[in-house]
């Protein structure tokens, strides 16, 4: 019992008002009952004295006889007895009884001197009024029923303030227990313009503000994970590059090592010096190439972008990449097609769209079987407009698509080895593009594989 009080507030508020009520409502009711008869005593003797000395002036002025009934009348009025002497007689006034002698009285003697006679006389009067006796036995015999009274109207005060007090703070701490759960989805409705309702009001824009922070942290930790996976993905491609980069160098370095070994040797045929340095040649040309494309995705990845773009005409760089890859075409008998009627202004860094542009269409050339077309367009896409290179007669494997942009991934038919690419020119492509958050895309058409370069529409001219 004691551990639910203690547990309880709404018990431990009714208990103290309801304990506070009983014993201040008893005590007034004892203060009442030792003070009320005794200042009625008082109140009384001082108007039975004030009233006898009215009675005694107007005496001064009456005769015997209208004194007399003067003097009666007076003692009915005041309850009280009175008593009137002189040397000869004594008259009496009011039924005087010997038990009203036994209860408090208070008596009042003066003299007195009537119009008629010279004769001075005794007046002694006395009151004889039970009532301040009355007031403390009426006391005590309604006691047990003021009790009740006390006891109920305490019970009922206790219960509603109870209530009214603890209903608010029970409310509010259902509520922090939900908010140590981090569940902000309730309202406090409490209306008041107490200390309650601030604490309410404070409660809800508290909880606002721990909803909007609790809303920031879950996108930052989502950002954070986000950034987390990203970095691990780069990371991953940063160890698989550089395998990838360890066997590329390691085979034209054994087979340049082999060369040159057997040439000094002398072994068999690789006496011939004259057939076996141009091919020695040719693999180093291939380690340079390498490395040179190695060299430029390094410094990609460092170089500060934004301090390098430039105003650039997307016709204009397009015309002079086709100019510079015009003889590796047409030694392949293939015909480049440009069909930008409409220019395009570009804010990119010259030299890496150069080098970007450049791979794009060589990889188009490299890759077309003798005699086949290369197309350069723009398209008109949905709120954006698409540089798109398309080459003829070959084809990619859809599984390969998804890879085409990893460092020396080839595919079994375009990308071979014997094409002569290092296996790096789509990735440094890709790498040039999403330097300048580019958009693009290789997707396989009717005709034969197409290169997608997205611009916003506010770019063109």
């Amino acid at each position: 019992m004691r551990k639910k009080i203690r547990n309880s507030l709404s018990i431990k508020v009714f208990l103290w008002v309801f304990s506070a009520l009983t014993i201040c409502s008893v005590l007034i009711y004892g203060i009442v009952f030792t003070v009320l008869p005794k200042q009625y005593q008082i109140t009384s003797n001082k108007q039975l004295d004030t009233n006898t000395q009215i009675l005694v002036s107007k005496l001064q002025n009456m005769c015997y006889e209208d004194a007399v009934k003067e003097i009666y009348n007076f003692c009915i009025q005041n309850n009280s007895i009175a008593i009137l002497n002189d040397e000869n007689e004594t008259l009496s006034f009011g039924e005087i009884k010997s038990e009203n002698f036994m209860v408090s009285t208070s008596s009042i003697a003066t003299t007195v001197t009537f119009s008629n006679s010279e004769v001075e006389y005794a007046l002694v009067i006395s009151s004889t009024s039970k009532t301040a006796d009355l007031i403390s036995i009426l006391m005590l015999r309604f006691l047990p029923a003021i009790l009740a009274m006390i006891l109920l109207l305490s019970f009922l005060s206790a219960f509603i303030c109870s209530k009214v007090i603890v209903t608010p703070i029970a409310k509010i701490s259902q509520i922090s227990k939900r908010m140590t759960s981090l569940d902000m989805t309730w309202k406090c409705d409490i209306e008041s313009n107490d200390e309650i309702g601030v604490l309410a009001s404070s409660l809800n824009t508290m909880a606002d503000q721990l909803q909007e922070t609790m809303k920031e942290l879950t996108n930052a930790n989502n950002q954070l994970k986000d950034d987390v996976e990203k970095f691990k993905s780069l990371e991953e491609q940063r160890r698989n590059f550089f395998a990838a980069v360890s066997h590329e160098l390691k085979t034209p370095l054994t087979i340049l090592k082999g060369q040159i070994e057997n040439m000094i040797l002398g072994y068999g045929d690789y006496r011939n010096h004259d057939k076996y340095l141009p091919e020695a040649l040719k693999s180093s040309e291939t380690i340079e190439q390498l490395v040179k494309e190695i060299i430029t995705i390094s410094k990609m990845e460092s170089m500060d972008l934004q301090n390098t773009l430039q105003e650039i005409s997307l016709k204009q760089t397009t015309n002079n990449t086709v100019q510079a890859i015009l003889p590796f075409a047409q030694d392949k008998k293939i015909r480049i097609h440009q069909n930008i009627s409409t220019d395009v202004v570009l804010f990119v860094n010259p030299n890496l769209w150069n080098k970007a542009l450049s791979n794009i269409l060589g990889n188009a050339v490299r890759h077309s079987p003798c005699g086949e077309d290369v197309f350069i367009s723009l398209q008109s896409c949905e709120n954006a407009t698409a540089l798109v290179i398309q080459n003829t007669g070959v084809s990619i494997p859809e599984t390969d698509l998804p890879h085409m942009f990893t460092p020396f991934y080839r595919t079994d038919r375009s990308r071979s080895k014997t094409t002569g690419g290092s296996g790096l020119g789509l990735y440094i492509v890709k790498t040039i593009l999403d330097l300048h958050s580019m958009a693009y895309c290789i997707k396989n058409t009717e005709q034969g594989v197409a290169f997608f370069l997205y611009f916003s529409d506010t770019d063109r001219n």
